[in-house]
């Protein structure tokens, strides 16, 4: 149920009459942000300010709401967005955290006073305390320019300044801040307040000595729109709540309020509407921190134990910030990383008049569109924001806005004044004929959004008129459609008028197509009505044969609801299904265990089922109830069953079986590279047997392909690229699965040995065979037959004539043995008759090899005493004919091809 409308008793004369609320509408503030509040109650982000402050900042718009100046506390920006003239250097601090205040002159609406605090923030700072400055809007061609600069009131104050309407008659405002009591350097412990009249500014201030010393400048100074209340955040030092008589500008009565929550620093402040709530932003002020946290705190100012009372809205690691009231009656929280990094957002109170978390703290509401908001909001005079809310809630709570939909009644009541004249409005036009105590809407339209106010003029002149307003919105309601669904009456007795039904396919044509609509279903009026909906519409089996009506609701994104009626129908069916031809696929991959393969599905329902709507499902219970349709057009399976459910308009004309039968496809047992030998230039390949169909493909190195062969074997007289292609045929050759794979045919051949280097007369003698082709060659000495080794280098060789050979390892041949020749010499040998060692010849010499080379042998006293012919036997040990002695000889080999080297061995006998 919606909450009826009611004008809240009004207890109180409110001073409104003289102040009009759209001086509020606009606001800049932080590094260029801004908002604007809208006719409706909304907020529009602003881009176009040019301030740049950390905190204190003013803003001023005319009745009708529009723009007219705004400070930081020391320039002065027009409606234009530029300097206004003489518009620089007034007293005000953008470090200061209320640094300005703007008051209109209620008898000259040309003339406005801004009211600047300064703070001191270095050293060779000056702090010049309270002052104001007047602009008149008359002049620069209706731009404004600051005509009087600087008139210094109090020559040290704290950052703080708040306003408020004295009465609605003589239209005085009470301009007020913290000091001492002579305004000069020291603690704090007096309330200067400042009277503006029709005159100016009065610059003797009415003053009210509290018990309190308190030293620390920083936080907001703020006055209960009704002028009753006051509160002062001190930081460091704490919150404090005043009782203020609007009719003497005086205050008493105050109360420390203890802050129990995590952050205990207080900053910025507000009250609520109805002036019975105060918000606190508290913060950790200790230096230094890493990360920054505060509260959102909340106090019940009608509570006997108001410290009691505190509620925690919000906890975040953010720095401390400002609240202020705007018109639509909703409090704005500004939100800082820290005393230098804004963000570009602000947090928002919906509903500041209710009590705990029902309050509504919204975080990061309002996008100010990449602008930064920092600790800064700008402060208004209080009276501004003095109007009743007209939104009564059943618990008793008021709030400034409601939201109802379309169609519901709309009552707005005042309890009777006696003699008192009600003045209805709506948008700003009166509404004619509504001049009693009650105004009421029974049926809301569209055109009954918007905002109302009430004013109530008292019988007794001296009483001041009382203004209450309210912001209406109304929700469209969902646009529906009543609906038919007709069902396919598939079970056991297919003629029994019985059928389970997918209620919720009918969801889209009742809520006209709209996805976020909620479409629920009621088995009878009674059950709508009492909202006792169908709990398993999917699945539902009507209880009337042949024909029911099922009564639905329909609720959109706001909560409106409109009701639909849902006509169902069972259609009787045969008792089986019609079975449709089958459907053939090859089986996707020929080497994996399961045969799988693609099926068409459009094409089958565009050749089989021309003009009606179908859909295919693995079951019969998901075909009768539209669950699970398979929605891809390339359907991959096994072979399978399927349902196809056959529809017109939507609606069930049938369900048939569709066989859909997966056929083998061939595995391809070929290797993927044959070689072929240029020396014999033929190479004959033959596919397994066993297969319908044969293509062998030569592919051309741009792609095309070539067919070679359509029988079981082939012949390649080329190298390159190749495909085989094998295939079963089914259904009388309708139907051909293949499957192919490449293979490639490389060149090879026979090697040719065209050189083998030697490393020889060492201790390990090596050889490298060097060779050409285009084979894959292994390589093996002294035996044809190996062992072969993939490298064509071999270490630890011996002395001798070597044969060399070369295989390709493709089976394309091995070469002549290729005789190497590697040179070496024994180091003794034993000319003792025993026919062992008998002689020392150097080996890897022959008649073939080296034959005219020199060998000459030597004693150890250098004295030749043999020469060795090559092809020799070798030194016999004998000199002349004489035994020579044991002992160690010489040798000089003067090889043929060059080399010339020399050694020595031991002669033992």
């Amino acid at each position: 149920m919606k909450p009826t409308l009611k004008l809240l008793a009004l207890a109180l004369l409110l001073p409104m009459l003289s102040i009009a609320q759209s001086q509020a509408s606009n606001w800049y503030f932080g590094d260029g942000a801004g908002i604007r509040f809208n006719d409706n109650g909304s907020v529009t982000a602003l881009t176009d300010g040019k301030l740049n402050t950390k905190e204190g900042c003013a803003t001023i718009s005319d009745d009708d709401g529009n723009l007219l100046f705004y400070t930081d506390g020391i320039r002065v920006y027009t409606k234009d967005h530029v300097i206004m003239q003489n518009g620089n250097g007034l007293y005000g601090d953008p470090s200061s955290s209320q640094s300005a205040l703007i008051v209109p002159n209620q008898k000259d609406t040309n003339i406005f006073y801004i009211f600047t605090v300064d703070t001191s923030v270095f050293e060779a700072d000056p702090d010049y305390g309270l002052n104001y400055s007047t602009v008149d809007m008359s002049l620069d061609g209706g731009k404004g320019a600051v005509t009087i600069k600087n008139t210094k009131l109090l020559d040290y104050c704290s950052e703080k300044i708040t306003a408020v309407l004295k009465d609605c008659f003589d239209k005085s405002v009470w301009v007020i801040t913290y000091a001492n009591e002579n305004g000069s350097e020291g603690v704090f412990n007096t309330f200067h307040a400042f009277e503006v009249n029709d005159s100016g500014v009065v610059t003797t201030s009415v003053k009210s000595k509290v018990n309190s010393f308190v030293s620390d400048k920083r936080g907001y100074l703020k006055l209960s729109a009704d002028g009753s209340k006051m509160a002062s955040a001190n930081v460091s030092e704490g919150l404090f709540l005043y009782d203020f008589d609007a009719d003497t500008g005086t205050l008493t009565n105050e109360q420390r309020i203890n802050i129990s929550a995590t952050n205990k620093n207080p900053y910025g402040l507000e009250f609520s509407p109805n002036n019975e709530l105060l918000y606190v932003h508290t913060y950790n002020a200790q230096q230094g921190l890493a990360v920054e946290s505060s509260n959102l705190l909340q106090y019940n100012l009608t509570a006997a134990n108001i410290s009691a009372s505190e509620v925690v809205l919000d906890e975040q690691n953010i720095f401390r910030g400002a609240l202020q009231l705007g018109e639509n009656g909703k409090i704005y929280r500004s939100v800082a990383n820290s005393y230098d990094q804004g963000t570009s957002y602000l947090g928002v109170i919906n509903n500041p008049n209710q009590v705990g978390t029902a309050a509504g703290y919204q975080h990061n509401a309002i996008s100010l569109q990449g602008k930064l908001a920092t600790q800064g909001l700008p402060p208004f005079i209080q009276s501004f924001f003095a109007k009743e809310d007209l939104v009564k809630n059943t618990d008793g709570s008021t709030s400034a806005s409601l939201t109802i939909c379309e169609t519901e009644e709309l009552t707005l009541e005042v309890d009777a004044i006696p003699g008192a004249t009600y003045t209805w409005s709506l948008n700003g036009s009166v509404l004619i004929g509504a001049n009693s105590n009650t105004y009421t809407v029974a049926k809301t339209t569209m055109t009954d959004a918007g905002k109302y106010t009430l004013e109530v003029t008292p019988a007794d002149p001296s009483e001041c008129p009382i203004i209450g307003e309210a912001q209406i919105n109304i929700n469209p309601l969902p646009v529906i459609n009543n609906a038919t669904l007709t069902q396919c009456d598939l079970d056991a007795s297919s003629t029994d008028g019985f059928a389970v039904f997918n209620l919720e396919q009918a969801s889209f044509d009742i809520s006209n197509g709209i996805a976020e609509n909620t479409v629920s279903f009621y088995a009878n009026q009674a059950d709508r009505d009492s909202n006792i909906p169908i709990t398993t519409p999917i699945g539902f089996t009507n209880t009337t044969a042949t024909n029911q009506t099922i009564y639905t609701s329909v609720t959109n994104k706001n909560g409106c609801i409109v009701y639909a009626e849902l006509a169902l129908e069972v259609q009787p069916t045969t008792s089986s299904l019609p079975k449709a031809l089958p459907y053939y696929a090859c089986d996707m991959d020929s080497y994996d265990a399961e045969q799988t393969g693609m099926f068409d599905l459009e094409s089958i329902k565009t050749k089989d089922y021309p003009g009606l709507e179908v859909s295919f499902y693995v079951s019969i219970e998901d075909a009768a109830l539209e669950l699970n349709p398979i929605s891809d057009e390339n359907y991959i399976s096994t072979t399978a069953t399927l349902f196809a459910r056959l529809e017109a308009s939507n609606q069930c004309q049938g369900v048939e079986e569709v066989n859909l039968i997966v056929q083998p496809t061939p595995v391809v047992v070929i290797e993927d590279e044959y070689y072929f030998c240029t020396d014999n230039p033929i190479l004959e390949l033959t596919a397994e047997l066993g297969f319908d169909t044969y293509k062998w493909f030569k592919i051309e190195d741009n792609g095309t392909e070539t067919s070679i062969s359509s029988s079981v074997n082939t012949t390649i007289t080329n190298v390159g690229n190749y495909r085989l292609e094998l295939g079963y045929s089914y259904n009388s050759g309708a139907q051909i699965c293949t499957n192919s794979k490449e293979f490639k045919v490389t060149p090879s051949n026979i090697a040719v040995i065209t050189n083998v280097e030697v490393k020889d007369i060492r201790k390990n003698n090596s050889i490298t065979i060097l060779v050409s082709g285009d084979g894959d060659y292994e390589y093996a000495i002294t035996d044809p037959f190996g062992p072969y080794q993939d490298s064509n280098n071999f270490t630890n060789v011996p002395a001798g004539i070597l044969e060399v050979f070369v295989r390709d390892k493709n089976g394309c041949g091995t070469t002549e043995p290729y005789d190497v020749s590697v040179i070496g010499y024994p180091k003794l040998f034993t000319p003792n008759g025993d026919s062992i060692n008998e002689t020392w010849q150097i080996s890897g010499i022959s008649n073939t090899f080296l034959a005219k080379s020199d060998i000459y042998i030597f004693d150890r006293y250098g004295v030749l005493v043999a020469k060795i012919d090559p092809s020799s036997v070798g030194w016999n040990g004998t000199t002349r004919g004489i035994p020579a002695p044991e002992s160690d000889y010489w040798f000089r080999a003067k090889l043929e091809d060059g080399r010339d080297f020399n050694g020595h061995f031991s002669l033992k006998r």
